[in-house]
């Protein structure tokens, strides 16, 4: 039987002429970076938060929809905001990240912040999805790595395998853009996050081809570090990078 839908919705907070596009994971919607939003657009900053294609509705609705669907609606996202707000900034989580850096490998952002960035996974069993996808094609959800008591991610309780592969091919994606990266780059991921290897901060910040290049590393987190302990940790972070690398807006 179908899952019941989560009711996602895009969220958009109107505040100043400075915009961000914010970007959320895999599975996920824009619940997950609404603590961070929140935050900085009360410090001033218009904040978008789309809802990617088949995300915050039903795992049925996520089959349906493909990696050229999140990579396109990334751009589309970025493209109508810039048509309101002069060349926003870009940021996400997870999924959300690697979108971002293509957005900023593909467009004129100012400034972009990848929050424990999906660049590649490590399991022995990724090999095999071609065939289990038809096998066992239902996986468990992946979401709520959050170390605190807090916050609470909504995310769907399975997905199709068939979507790993999709998620697979976001990441090979972007990967070989991210060396004509020449956007600022704040990168930002927890020491101990169950999704995403660590290393892959550290990969981002070799790869990429940006020449002002901040990383930070969280120790009281899990992955989802945008409702995790050090949430206001990541709001600072990325307010402060902001702050200095978007050009004020008339």
């Amino acid at each position: 039987m179908p899952e019941k839908g989560l009711g996602g919705k895009p969220v958009m907070m109107t505040r100043g002429r400075r915009a961000l596009l914010f970007i959320h994971g895999f599975t996920a919607m824009p619940h997950s970076l609404l603590p961070v939003a929140e935050k900085l657009a009360a410090a001033g900053l218009t904040v978008s938060l789309p809802l990617l294609p088949g995300h915050g509705t039903t795992p049925e609705d996520m089959a349906t929809h493909s990696s050229q669907d999140w990579l396109d609606a990334a751009l589309a996202a970025w493209d109508q905001l810039a048509a309101v707000y002069p060349n926003p900034a870009v940021a996400g989580l997870s999924m959300g990240a690697a979108l971002a850096l293509y957005v900023a490998s593909n467009r004129p952002a100012p400034a972009v912040a990848a929050l424990a960035p999906a660049l590649y996974l490590r399991d022995w069993r990724l090999p095999f999805v071609p065939i289990m996808k038809y096998l066992a094609p239902w996986k468990q959800g992946i979401g709520n790595d959050i170390k605190g008591k807090r916050f609470s991610e909504k995310t769907y309780p399975r997905y199709r395998l068939k979507n790993i592969q999709d998620l697979l091919k976001v990441m090979k994606t972007v990967r070989p853009g991210l060396a004509r990266l020449t956007t600022p780059l704040l990168g930002i991921q927890s020491y101990e996050d169950h999704v995403i290897p660590p290393s892959c901060l550290d990969d981002l910040m070799r790869w990429a081809g940006s020449h002002v290049k901040e990383n930070h590393r969280l120790k009281d987190s899990y992955h989802v570090i945008t409702m995790d302990n050090e949430y206001l940790k990541v709001t600072a972070l990325m307010g402060d990078f902001f702050a200095r690398h978007m050009p004020a807006v008339k």
